[in-house]
């Protein structure tokens, strides 16, 4: 960037946008530290206001020499600014608002990395795990079959009473998906239910390559008569490698696979769902604004 801006800008206005961008990387790099100390969040969004405001005046003054390229570097600083601020507003959410989480999945999937991400959005996280079936087939295949499997362990946990009204619901289960003929890829399903507020929404994680091997096992498990066989196979893949390679960790065969760990997986897609869900939470809070604004269809991004 500075190679192609230097040329149009001149120095005295260059070197301020050089001040302008480091005071915004600065206020991001130390915003978690400021999340508790109320006065340090009111000094850090002033300068933040502050320095959009110089940043317009600035370039507003050196159109003639920056023109479009002007423009673009504008809306850099203002969209660390925007980052900046959403923090700050994920900060007051934090400190306000209790959540009771109830977290439906099986045993060896890691319950610790959704409790984790919604405590870094909401502080006052709560949360117990329960294991309840869907009683869809063994091994899911295709996203759809994660939805109805999340949907169905949700509904069967409020039908036994495990869950009260008022907790926020998340169901976690994991599906393969042939992505292009003979290229397989397992994926989790988080589906979040809060009836309290009447938000729904769901998240998918980072596609992970599975080896055919496996996926072959699975499928040749599975009977023709199979009665469960339109969501999936018989036997799990977590089954296939407890059998063919006993020494995995079954919560974290990824890690020997593929080289990243089944948590940080799971970590990353709970800290986008802790996010989707503090977003239509605040929506449903602010008058004219529909809580159920549409989710963003995957499928449709994929096909497109």
């Amino acid at each position: 960037m500075t190679f192609l801006l230097e040329p149009f800008i001149s120095p005295g206005v260059w070197n301020w946008f050089a001040y302008a961008r480091g005071q915004m990387v600065d206020g991001l790099n130390s915003a978690n530290a400021y999340l508790e100390d109320s006065a340090a969040l009111q000094a850090t969004t002033n300068t933040i206001y502050h320095v959009g405001e110089e940043a317009h005046k600035k370039f507003a003054q050196a159109g003639a020499y920056t023109g479009s390229l002007g423009q673009n570097v504008v809306s850099q600083v203002q969209s660390y600014g925007q980052v900046l601020l959403s923090t700050v507003d994920l900060a007051k959410v934090k400190d306000d608002t209790p959540i009771e989480l109830s977290i439906i999945c099986e045993k060896h999937i890691d319950a610790s990395s959704l409790n984790a991400a919604f405590q870094e959005v909401f502080y006052n996280t709560t949360s117990c795990g329960y294991d309840v079936v869907s009683g869809l087939a063994a091994q899911l295949v295709g996203p759809a079959s994660a939805i109805e499997g999340c949907k169905l362990r949700i509904q069967a946990a409020r039908a036994q009473k495990l869950v009260s009204d008022g907790s926020v619901v998340v169901a976690v289960d994991s599906f393969i998906n042939e992505v292009v003929p003979g290229t397989w890829v397992e994926q989790y399903c988080m589906l979040v239910n809060d009836l309290q507020h009447e938000i729904d929404l769901h998240v998918f994680s980072q596609p992970v390559n599975v080896p055919a091997s496996l996926i072959i096992k699975s499928k040749d498990a599975t009977p023709a008569e199979y009665a469960l066989r339109s969501s999936g196979y018989a036997k799990s893949i977590i089954e296939v490698i407890s059998e063919t390679f006993p020494d995995v960790n079954i919560k974290d065969w990824y890690s020997p696979f593929v080289g990243i760990s089944n948590k940080k997986i799971l970590y990353l897609v709970s800290q986008l769902l802790a996010a989707l869900y503090h977003q239509r939470l605040v929506n449903t809070q602010r008058p004219g604004v529909k809580s159920d604004e549409e989710d963003i269809d995957v499928d449709a991004m994929e096909r497109s």
